[in-house]
C-alpha cells in the first residue's frame, strides 16, 4: 500500500512561493560560477566540505541568536543521517567533483535532471500524482536544458563517463534528500535540521579530502575567502533553509521543476555580467524551459498544494 504523504503546512500564496523559488534559482545559478572560480584555489572535496561545514555552523549561530532549540525534534533524528549523506555528502561532493571530469555540457544536462528523479520518487514514496502538467514541464525542461548545453555537448571535451556519473549522482542525491525531508513531515525545527544535515554531511567530505587530496593546498587569498563565504552563507545556509521551508508548503514534484531555470539564469548572468553571447539554440532552450515552468505554475494556480 502506498504511504500517504504527510500533510503540508498552510499553503503559501502563489506569488510568495514563486518569488522565493526564483530567488533560490538565481542564487543557485551564481553558485555554479562561484564553484568553478573557486576550484582554482582549492581541491573539490575540501572545497565542498568547507562550504557545507561553514554553512551548517552559520545556521547554528542563527539558532543561538534566536534562542531557538539547537537540535531538531527527536522524531526527526532517524531521518538526519540519511538526509546528511544524500543531500550533503553525495549531492555536494559529486557536484564539486563533476566539472573537472566531464565537459560542461554533460555536467549541465545531467546535473539538472533532479526533477526527473524527484518526479519518480515523490510518486512512489509521497503519493504525489504525476499530472499532465508535471510531465509536460519535465519534457520541456529537459529539452530546454539540452539545447542550452548543446554548444558544450558538441565540443571536444563533451565526454567523460566518470564525470557524467558524478553529475547524475549529485542530482539523485539531492533529489533523494528532498523527498526524505518531505516524508519526515517537519512542522518545526527546519533550521536545526538543515544545520546538522550540513555539518554531519560535511564530515565524510573532509575525511575523503584528507585521504585523497592530502598533498593539495588551499590558496587562502581574498578572492577565495570571499567565494567560500558567499557559497557557505548565501549559497548553502540560506538556500538550504529556504528550500526546506518551501518543501513543507507545496508538492515537491511541482517545486523542483523550477530547478530547470538554473541554467536559464546562468545564461542571463553570463550575458549581463560577462558579456557572453547567447546563441539561437540557447534562446530556444531558455524559452522551452520557461514554458515548462509556466505549465507548472498554471496547474498550481488551479490546484494548489
Amino acid at each position: 500500500m502506498r504511504p500517504a504523504a504527510p500533510a503540508a503546512r498552510r499553503a503559501l500564496p502563489a506569488a510568495i512561493w514563486i518569488g522565493s523559488v526564483l530567488a533560490f534559482t538565481v542564487i543557485y545559478a551564481v553558485c555554479f560560477t562561484a564553484i568553478k572560480t573557486g576550484l582554482a584555489f582549492a581541491p573539490p572535496l575540501l572545497f565542498a566540505g568547507l562550504r557545507t561545514l561553514l554553512g551548517g555552523a552559520a545556521l547554528l549561530v542563527v539558532l543561538v541568536a534566536q534562542r531557538a532549540p539547537l537540535l531538531p525534534s527527536r522524531l526527526h533524528w532517524p531521518w538526519l543521517p540519511a538526509v546528511a549523506v544524500t543531500s550533503t555528502t553525495i549531492g555536494f561532493g559529486a557536484m564539486f567533483l563533476s566539472p573537472g571530469r566531464t565537459g560542461a555540457g554533460i555536467a549541465s544536462v545531467l546535473g539538472n535532471t533532479q526533477p526527473l528523479f524527484i518526479l519518480v520518487l515523490a510518486a512512489c514514496f509521497l503519493g504525489e500524482r504525476v499530472t499532465a502538467g508535471k510531465l509536460g514541464a519535465l519534457v520541456l525542461g529537459l529539452t530546454g536544458v539540452t539545447l542550452i548545453a548543446y554548444p558544450a555537448l558538441a565540443g571536444a571535451d563533451a565526454y567523460g563517463l566518470v564525470g557524467a556519473g558524478l553529475a547524475l549522482a549529485s542530482a539523485a542525491g539531492t533529489a533523494t534528500g528532498s523527498v526524505l525531508v518531505k516524508r519526515a513531515g517537519l512542522t518545526n525545527g527546519v533550521l536545526a535540521l538543515a544545520a546538522w544535515q550540513l555539518i554531519l554531511g560535511s564530515l565524510p567530505l573532509l575525511a575523503a579530502a584528507a585521504l585523497f587530496e592530502a598533498p593539495a593546498r588551499v590558496t587562502w587569498n581574498g578572492e577565495f575567502v570571499g567565494l567560500l563565504l558567499f557559497l557557505a552563507l548565501v549559497g548553502t545556509s540560506f538556500t538550504t533553509a529556504l528550500w526546506y521551508w518551501l518543501l513543507q508548503r507545496t508538492e515537491v514534484g511541482r517545486l523542483t521543476m523550477f530547478l530547470f531555470l538554473v541554467p536559464v539564469a546562468g545564461l542571463g548572468i553570463a550575458a549581463l555580467m560577462l558579456g557572453e553571447r547567447v546563441g539561437p539554440l540557447e534562446m530556444v532552450g531558455a524559452a522551452l524551459t520557461v514554458a515548462g515552468i509556466v505549465v507548472v505554475v498554471r496547474e498550481g494556480l488551479h490546484s494548489p498544494a
